[in-house]
């Protein structure tokens, strides 16, 4: 156990590193819950009990990706890959929506 002998003072002790990993613990929490909550919207919006059609709701998605990484006020990243994921799910899509 520590005795009275401990080189320990209160308030002294680098954190950067722990600062650090906490900050990426924050950020990766923030745009992971950001994207499983976009990722729910879109099957909640077509397939759910709304029944849109997907491109309506592939738009009320990315609107309410746009507005979230406003609110939030992320990053550059953010709307990029709002923007990547949104062409790639509308040509999925519209693939299917042709074979059909």
């Amino acid at each position: 156990m520590a005795g009275a002998h401990s080189d320990y003072k209160k308030g002294e002790m680098e954190v950067d590193a722990q600062r650090g990993t906490f900050d990426g613990f924050m950020g990766l929490t923030v745009y992971g819950g950001g994207m499983i909550a976009l990722a729910l919207l879109f099957p909640i919006l077509t397939v759910g009990g709304v029944g849109l059609p997907w491109f309506p709701a592939l738009i009320i998605t990315v609107v309410a990706g746009i507005i979230m990484g406003l609110a939030l006020k992320l990053k550059g990243a953010w709307y990029a890959t709002i923007i990547f994921i949104a062409i790639i799910t509308a040509i999925v899509c519209a693939i299917f929506s042709a074979i059909n």
